[in-house]
């Protein structure tokens, strides 16, 4: 039928290219399908069938299975009966403004509180991630940077000396980052955030609480509008999946 025949024709290329260094594990084949789901060429709804994975990576169902396992923990995919499993549908904009909004003001809330935690040696670590974010954006290394992104909301959120806080943002964080982790890295939005996280800085190092709570969930909420608007083009556009 027509998705078995476009999953056909996607993996015959892809997988034939991704695994040409022979890498045969669970780590590998569930970063090339975790890749294809972020990219829009394996779409929401499109059945995964461990044989045909197999047969086509040339290595055995354990660890196609392994990788599957994964991706399922991780939210991509879904069970799909009788059996077998098909890519996760995304969560409609009403459910990703509602996950958005609840994240800004957590992080708003954690950031007020590390307005007066926050030590001179954390200020300095942030201060080195911006630098080296601008670095790697000239280097058009958005993998690094959105490793850095993390490392700059965790250090403010570890200021916040709140564990139950911690403990919910960290939540937070493992449901969004899996989903949208291709889009968010875009260079667009990751240029945007560096300058913000800056402003962000500069209110910390001022110790002004409501200032800070203010810009961090101000950027929260800028972060939920690309996004939102990134996904209106990927389905208006389709065939406009090349990370910019």
């Amino acid at each position: 039928m027509a998705n078995n025949k476009q999953f056909e024709e996607f993996t015959e290329y892809n997988f034939k290219v991704d695994l040409s260094e022979k890498v045969a594990t669970r780590d590998k084949v569930y970063s090339i399908l975790s890749k294809a789901i972020f990219q829009g060429n394996l779409k929401p709804g499109q059945r995964l069938v461990e044989s045909k994975l197999a047969k086509l990576m040339k290595v055995s169902r354990t660890p196609i299975r392994e990788a599957i396992i994964e991706l399922e923990q991780k939210g991509l995919v879904v069970s799909s009966p009788p059996k077998g499993v098909k890519v996760a549908p995304l969560p409609s904009k009403e459910e990703l403004t509602e996950f958005y909004d609840i994240n800004s003001v957590l992080r708003g809330l954690a950031a007020r509180k590390a307005t007066h935690n926050i030590t001179s040696q954390e200020i300095k670590c942030l201060e080195e991630i911006i630098a080296e974010s601008e670095h790697f954006l000239k280097e058009d290394s958005l993998k690094n940077i959105a490793k850095l992104n993390i490392k700059f909301h965790q250090i403010i959120d570890q200021s916040s000396k709140s564990k139950e806080l911690i403990l919910l943002l960290d939540n937070v964080y493992k449901k969004s980052r899996e989903r949208f982790s291709e889009i968010i890295s875009q260079k667009k939005r990751q240029e945007k955030s560096i300058k913000e996280h800056k402003i962000i800085l500069q209110a910390l190092i001022k110790k002004d609480e409501e200032l800070v709570e203010h810009l961090m969930r101000e950027h929260i909420e800028n972060a939920k509008e690309d996004l939102l608007q990134e996904i209106e083009l990927r389905e208006n556009n389709p065939k406009e999946r090349v990370v910019k």
